[in-house]
């Protein structure tokens, strides 16, 4: 029931949008204040995960006979948000709850199994991630071997998950943030490959690092460790089909159906002891593209337990290696217009862990041996 003339309270709600604080005025009104976390985003998307179980017809309802409105005006839905903006909900709190929406007290601290408090009070049983740069938007972090980029089950721990607690503790995220917006990586490494991982902390850090990486605008280059001598660069390319069973890929020299099409770039840094250091650029960038590809070439790379040889491991595995040698360790952005200029042509380094670092010194390389 909609309520034009009863008396404001001075109740304070918190709900779970992103960083979004608001307001419910008795049970007439609920005002939302949009913050830098959900700037950037269309007005009919932003109330779509405010009321998760509303039907879009249900929302552009409410907009055409403003019942929701936008800083005070009648909206059609595809309104950009800006930070700062206000939107008003003369929707009952019945009804609000109804689709989804939370009507928390500013205070309550009855929430420990929450998922805020739960990722709040992470115990993180692996070697910490590093932060490469940080701004208001993004995230680059060094992901480090062995840690899972996004959770394949319940109960798993991901970089996702060490991103939330990381933002939690530094102030940069809060309850109410968390729950209209998920900060999250954007690009997946293998849990044995460690390097670079990139993360959006904003709605416009998740688009914009979505978009270049979709639109292969951000140049990747990787660190590895190939058994055999390469002494020139070459670009190779090759068609490659997973499969989702054996989660392993075959690598194809022709067109087959169902195979998707690679290009990889190979440059020697240095060549010694039957062994190549290799810098290594995605052209396209599949699941175990770099390992399956080297390895169909005849040189596979130092610790692979999938697509390398047992018998070459056993060496590798003296020196401490217990996964591949493979590490994201080079992103240079591309030229950019707009609101993330700033990060135009930017290139990020990540030093090679100890562990690989090791590896090349005792098979007497260098990262570059000129």
């Amino acid at each position: 029931m909609l309520c034009k003339s009863k008396k404001w309270e001075n109740s304070i709600y918190r709900t779970a949008v992103p960083a979004i604080r608001w307001r419910g005025y008795g049970d007439c009104m609920v005002l939302l204040k949009i913050n830098r976390m959900d700037a950037g985003g269309r007005l009919d998307k932003y109330l779509l995960r405010f009321l998760k179980e509303a039907s879009s017809g249900f929302i552009y309802k409410m907009l055409r006979k403003k019942n929701i409105v936008l800083n005070g005006k009648k909206a059609a839905g595809n309104e950009i948000l800006k930070e700062d903006d206000e939107i008003k909900l003369f929707i009952s709190d019945e009804t609000v709850l109804k689709f989804g929406g939370s009507l928390t007290a500013v205070g309550d601290e009855n929430k420990e199994n929450s998922v805020y408090n739960r990722l709040k009070n992470l115990k993180w049983t692996f070697e910490e991630p590093e932060v490469i740069y940080e701004d208001r938007d993004i995230l680059v972090l060094c992901k480090p071997a062995n840690v899972l980029s996004q959770i394949a089950k319940a109960g798993d721990l991901s970089m996702n998950e060490w991103l939330i607690n990381y933002l939690i503790k530094s102030g940069s995220l809060s309850e109410a943030d968390l729950a209209t917006i998920k900060p999250a990586v954007v690009n997946r490494l293998d849990r044995n490959t460690s390097g670079l991982i990139l993360a959006g902390k904003t709605l416009s850090g998740l688009r914009f690092l979505s978009e270049i990486i979709k639109e292969r605008k951000l140049s990747k280059y990787y660190l590895t460790l190939v058994k055999g001598e390469i002494t020139e660069a070459f670009t190779a390319e090759a068609y490659l089909k997973k499969s989702e069973s054996h989660n392993t890929v075959k690598i194809f020299k022709e067109k087959t159906e169902g195979a998707d099409y690679i290009k990889t770039a190979y440059e020697p840094l240095c060549v010694h002891n039957g062994h190549s250091l290799l810098r290594v650029g995605l052209i396209t960038g599949k699941s175990h593209q770099i390992r399956a590809h080297l390895a169909f070439l005849g040189y596979n790379v130092a610790g692979d337990g999938k697509y390398g040889l047992k018998s070459d491991n056993v060496l590798y595995r003296r020196m401490g290696l217990t996964s591949q040698f493979l590490h994201s360790y080079e992103i240079k952005f591309p030229e950019i217009e707009g609101s993330f200029s700033y990060l135009s042509g930017k290139l990020l380094k990540s030093e090679l862990p100890p562990v690989l670092k090791r590896v090349v010194d005792e098979l007497g390389l260098t990262l570059s041996c000129n």
